[in-house]
């Protein structure tokens, strides 16, 4: 049992399955100061702080393919020369391939040959080189779509969903961009607030986020925040349903520059053991990242100036039996805490038994400071672990020997998630399998259908979604 809630999960329980008066859900979404037992699900989980690299990544930038003002050739040096670590250039219906092509006119210029080795292994910049993106596009023909890792281009009367629909047979991923251009978020601060709150505007994204894995994320930031006003209210509207179903929706920052004279404003710290095209892609998939801006308008004010570095996020950490989570860092000035798009919290650490009724089923942090804001990627919370079965169980008016073989096979499910192991999925199928057996002389039919239904959400809330 986690030691911070033995008392009152005995209690929960006698209630959940004897009684049986309320659903599962009722049961265990308590009132606030219960000390409920959670399970947080940390998309940091398994970043090494001390030794991972914080690589700067823009995922949006244009040339003189399509609307930009900058050749390939400038837009790759203004990165190198501003810090990236990895860029992907997004013209528009345009798949780059690589940095030194020769097929393309004057005015289009790319690097040489001779430039891209030396770009690649970090020259000038003591070995730290700049990693390209491989066949990134902004597809245009229907809401813009970012589409990374696919040599695809979408075609006249393609939807959204056929392009995303695509990338994920050809093996890519993609991002959402900046939906507030879409959504009318983009408009003045209230209203854009009042349409992405609005569940016949945001259901649209919340179906394709949980029907496509290989839709990872949106922007949450999109160049000087313009079209991207009211996009971190959107975003919280979409996690509020597709974390229900541990779904999660990674946020990302990127310029959208047009200009070298806009580029660096909006970016993303990749957290990665070393900066390759196979990490990169894991941590765009994983959400082992956070998103930064210079730039954000509801959070820093209209007329914020950054002065300095941007909040960098050190480490984070998730303390399971105190139901906390931890963040250092440096260059901020206060950590806020978000839950379905309010401020619940300040603060390095929430302990979540203090706010129990304030969120439902995530919570994410920004740091702000004098330079601007880092956002986390969301936590999921899960109200529903094998503490709180293990109680229930006992509860029951099984005899000695019934009770001992479940809870075995509870204890060895929570063993083998403690050693990251992978087999707890079928210890638990096996333990739902022995319930079953038990309807009639030993479990009412409900009695069993609840306890099914607290397995069923643990497995599906403890299994990788991504």
């Amino acid at each position: 049992m986690f030691k911070k809630n033995k008392e009152i999960l005995i209690t929960l329980a006698s209630a959940m399955i004897i009684t049986a008066i309320s659903t599962l859900k009722t049961s265990f979404a308590m009132s606030p100061k219960v000390n409920t037992d959670y399970f947080i699900l940390d998309p940091y989980k398994y970043v090494d702080w001390n030794s991972y690299g914080q690589y700067k990544a823009g995922f949006h930038a244009h040339t003189t393919e399509s609307d930009g003002s900058n050749t390939p050739k400038e837009m790759i040096e203004d990165h190198y020369a501003k810090g990236f670590d990895i860029l992907a250039i997004t013209d528009h219906n345009f798949t780059t391939t690589t940095w030194d092509r020769t097929d393309r006119p004057e005015n289009k210029t790319y690097l040489t040959s001779e430039r891209l080795k030396e770009i690649n292994a970090g020259i000038g910049r003591n070995g730290r080189g700049m990693l390209a993106v491989k066949y990134s596009n902004e597809q245009s023909i229907a809401n813009h779509l970012n589409t990374f890792f696919a040599d695809y281009n979408n075609k006249s009367g393609d939807t959204l969903e056929d392009i995303i629909t695509r990338t994920e047979a050809l093996g890519g991923i993609s991002h959402i961009d900046h939906p507030g251009s879409y959504t009318g978020g983009s408009s003045d601060i209230v209203k854009g607030e009042a349409l992405s709150k609005d569940p016949a505007v945001y259901r649209k994204y919340v179906d394709l986020f949980k029907k496509y894995k290989t839709l990872v994320g949106m922007e949450i930031i999109n160049e000087k925040d313009v079209d991207s006003l009211s996009d971190r209210i959107l975003w919280d509207s979409i996690l509020s349903e597709t974390m229900d179903v541990r779904n999660p929706v990674w946020g990302f920052s990127n310029d959208d520059t047009h200009s070298v004279d806009i580029t660096g404003f909006s970016y993303n710290m990749m957290l990665m053991p070393k900066n390759n095209a196979d990490n990169l892609r894991n941590a765009m998939k994983n959400g082992t990242f956070y998103a930064v801006a210079k730039i954000a308008k509801r959070e820093l004010g209209p007329n914020f100036k950054a002065e300095g570095p941007t909040p960098v996020i050190r480490n984070i950490k998730i303390d399971q039996e105190e139901n906390s989570i931890t963040i250092k860092g440096s260059h901020y000035n206060t950590v806020q805490w978000i839950a379905d798009g309010k401020i619940i919290a300040t603060g390095n650490t929430i302990d979540l038994n203090d706010f129990e009724d304030k969120f439902d089923s995530y919570v994410r942090a920004q740091l702000i400071g004098n330079g601007g804001i880092s956002f986390t990627q969301p936590f999921g919370v899960n109200k529903y672990t094998i503490n709180n079965l293990q109680a229930s169980i006992e509860e029951t008016h099984l005899s000695k020997d019934l009770k001992k073989s479940l809870l075995t096979k509870l204890n060895d499910a929570e063993k083998s998630m403690r050693k990251d192991k992978d087999d707890y999925v079928d210890i638990l199928n096996g333990f739902s399998k022995e319930v079953k057996t038990l309807v009639g002389s030993n479990l009412t039919e409900e009695e069993v259908h609840k306890i099914i239904e607290a397995v069923d959400e643990i497995i599906l809330n403890l299994k990788p979604q991504n």
